[in-house]
């Protein structure tokens, strides 16, 4: 073997190496991965996996064994394959990256992408048969042919797809954001027009290692850090919902109606301990409750506090629409925002009675979760600042969009009522 070959071998398997560190680094920092970090570690797997290929292509090229030559073909084979997928999955990370800075990005260049990407390993695996990129020959060794170029073409291609979408958004990032992006689009091309017209120097995909490392010094540790921020906001507002919840002089008032009814209706009182019981550990649960739970699970919580709370309010109706109940959602999301229709809303009222309404529905691509109260109203621009009169929804708002992506829309008018609506998408955020 020639010395590029040596050192060839030796920097692909250096940035193999180099690769697998990123994927564990970021595997490791914390458990839960949001899409633009899953991405990022699916840039680096494809990259790893093209790198030893394409070590091994060299390894053991030349030798005549069995083994040799199949793994000559087969590593060939990837090599290529794998390098265009490589490409299809950067978009896919482009377009995530560029749409947390410009909501509203279509997905059209990733559909366009994994388009060509489909149709360029076609043609490789055409040319295992006709021989129209390159062949092994009777030695065992890669050879190029005359329609190579092509195949860089397709790569070429779709790098300035990708330069096309950085160009239209450029606006909206950074200027190192910019630089790193630029750089995994501008040094892989070069490499491309290398290896187009010297043959044995194995550029590119050290190329694209180098550019990647540029992504995660520029994006991703930032995107770290901000994802640890997130995790450490939404631990601090599911201990404040919690303790919001436990106020003194709701436990004061339930248990003193206990009390009561111990002397006056006791089945009634036993009943009544059990759903405060209820009540009482639900809320201690969601101190360590740290993923999605069943809306089952949420809508037994909540009629364990409705229990308790008609004992006191017996005029109030609740009214269930309940015609989806199959998804998940952030513990203690429902009921507090009962519990504000309930105390700010409908008890507000001069007359006595008043009606919540829980309705659930979904459609193609969401969950919808509405409460609904004909109360007195609130300002809603009241609600982020006034907590010891809307507590929850800033909260709220804050765990759905962390934890599955979801959002919160709230309308009120004064003397009519308050709506609260959720939605929550069936795919983003942490939910799958």
């Amino acid at each position: 073997m020639s010395t590029v070959g040596y050192i060839n071998i030796s920097l692909e398997i250096f940035g193999g190496l180099l690769s697998l560190i990123f994927i564990l680094c970021l595997s490791i920092t914390s458990y839960k991965k949001e899409e633009l970090e899953m991405l990022y570690i699916r840039v680096l797997s494809m990259n790893t996996v093209v790198l030893f290929c394409d070590a091994a292509a060299w390894i053991f090229k030349g030798h005549m064994d069995v083994i040799s030559f199949f793994i000559v073909r087969i590593a060939n084979f990837l090599v290529f394959s794998f390098g265009y997928i490589l490409l299809a999955v950067f978009t896919d990370y482009l377009v995530c990256f560029v749409s947390t800075k410009a909501p509203g990005i279509s997905k059209k260049p990733s559909y366009i992408m994994w388009f060509l990407t489909f149709l360029a390993i076609g043609l490789v695996i055409l040319s295992q048969f006709n021989g129209m990129y390159y062949i092994i020959d009777e030695d065992n060794v890669y050879q190029r042919r005359e329609w190579f170029w092509i195949s860089q073409t397709f790569g070429i291609f779709c790098m300035l797809i990708n330069g096309a979408i950085l160009f239209r958004y450029r606006k909206f990032m950074k200027r190192k954001d910019k630089a790193a992006l630029w750089a995994y689009i501008i040094m892989p091309v070069v490499a491309m027009f290398i290896q187009i017209f010297i043959y044995g120097i194995a550029v590119l995909y050290l190329a694209t290692t180098l550019s990647a490392l540029c992504i995660y010094i520029s994006i991703q540790v930032e995107q770290s850090r901000i994802l640890s921020q997130k995790e450490l906001e939404l631990e601090k507002s599911r201990t404040a919902i919690m303790l919001s919840q436990i106020r003194p002089h709701f436990l004061y008032n339930a248990l003193n109606t206990i009390h009561y009814l111990c002397r006056t209706q006791p089945e009634k009182a036993a009943e009544a301990v059990e759903h405060f019981s209820g009540y009482l550990r639900g809320n201690l649960d969601s101190l360590t409750q740290e993923t999605l739970i069943p809306f089952g699970k949420e809508l037994k919580h909540l009629k364990d506090y409705l229990s308790i709370e008609k004992l006191r309010f017996p005029d109030i109706n609740i009214i269930f629409d309940l015609q989806a109940r199959d998804f998940r959602l952030p513990v203690l999301t429902l009921q507090p925002l009962v519990e504000n229709a309930i105390r700010y809303g409908v008890t507000q009222r001069d007359e006595e009675g008043g009606t919540v309404t829980v309705s659930t529905w979904e459609d193609n691509s969401s969950w919808f979760l509405q409460v609904l109260d004909d109360g007195v109203g609130i300002d809603p621009e009241q609600t982020e600042t006034e907590k010891r009169s809307h507590i929850g929804i800033s909260n709220t708002r804050q765990r759905l969009e962390y934890m599955c992506g979801g959002k919160l829309s709230l309308a009120s008018e004064k003397g009519k009522g308050t709506c609260v609506l959720i939605t929550i998408p069936k795919r983003g955020g942490n939910y799958n």
